[in-house]
């Protein structure tokens, strides 16, 4: 069978829904171990995904404050917490010594957690999109929704549109969001504006909202609605893994390494600045 492979999942719950999505369709023979954060643990409960048998997840409380592990990212790279998530990884790896090879998810700082750690990690993902690095790493095909296509007759559909998104610069903001739900709305569409908790008290107050509370409601809130739409953030890559059509409504700098395979299929991209420049969401009024 050859040694196992052991896989870091420390980042963002948008990359472990993709890491779990193109982990589901493993096509490799040797056993394949993911090593996942204790926080995601309620997000896979709430997956209908299936692993498989070679295929094994275990959580580990790795203490990550921030719903990603602080030595990714510039805003918690300092900062005491970044150094206890740091221990526990060393100490996991101290603990469960191994001839199989462990992988990070990204090449991003994997040098910084092997000198850290004193082991050296190999990583999935380089430059390339990510759903392309998983495929290739499980040699498994990407497919954008089986043969789905974007509905082109949306009356009658129902929309989800998700504003929210772990940054708040890739929130959606009020403003695009009106023009969103306005634009659907006078196509015939069904819109629902869903919030996790609480929305603010500046949404404008003719728009339909709702809540969810936990992964349960949102996975279920998803699966309920024909397309959905959101910033680049975990809910899209849900309506990949769920099979939902979906748009993504980005600033302009944001890269495209983390789209989904749906939307660099049928382009169903816009940046922030070229919404409001057209004042529509729909490009030639389409």
């Amino acid at each position: 069978m050859g040694s196992p492979i052991y896989l870091l999942l420390l980042r963002a719950y948008g990359d472990f829904v993709i890491a779990l999505h193109l982990a589901a369709k493993n096509q490799l023979s040797i056993p394949i171990r993911l090593i996942a954060s204790a926080h995601f643990e309620p997000l896979y409960k709430a997956l209908p995904i299936e692993l498989p048998a070679n295929l094994s997840i275990q959580f580990v409380p790795f203490h990550i404050q921030h719903n990603i592990m602080g030595c990714f990212t510039n805003r918690y790279l300092i900062n005491p917490s970044t150094l206890k998530e740091l221990q526990a990884v060393k100490q996991f790896i101290k603990a469960n010594p191994t001839e199989g090879q462990y992988y990070l998810e990204q090449q991003k700082r994997s040098g910084l957690v092997s000198l850290f750690c004193n082991h050296s990690f190999k990583s999935i993902i380089q430059v390339q999109n990510i759903y392309q690095g998983y495929a290739d790493f499980f040699g498994a095909s990407i497919d954008p929704l089986a043969n789905s296509s974007m509905p082109t007759d949306i009356s009658s559909k129902k929309v989800l549109i998700i504003p929210d998104a772990r940054l708040a610069k890739r929130k959606i903001t009020n403003d695009l969001l009106e023009l969103i739900n306005n634009d659907w709305e006078m196509k015939g569409a069904t819109t629902t504006i869903a919030y996790f908790g609480k929305p603010s008290n500046d949404i404008p107050s003719h728009l339909k909202t709702n809540q969810y509370q936990n992964f349960d409601e949102l996975v279920r809130l998803i699966q309920s609605q024909d397309i959905i739409i959101g910033s680049d953030s975990m809910p899209i890559h849900l309506a990949q893994l769920l099979g939902k059509p979906h748009y993504i409504v980005y600033p302009h700098w944001v890269k495209h390494q983390f789209f989904t395979p749906f939307a660099l299929k049928h382009q169903s991209y816009f940046t922030f600045e070229e919404m409001a420049a057209r004042q529509s969401f729909f490009p030639n009024g389409k």
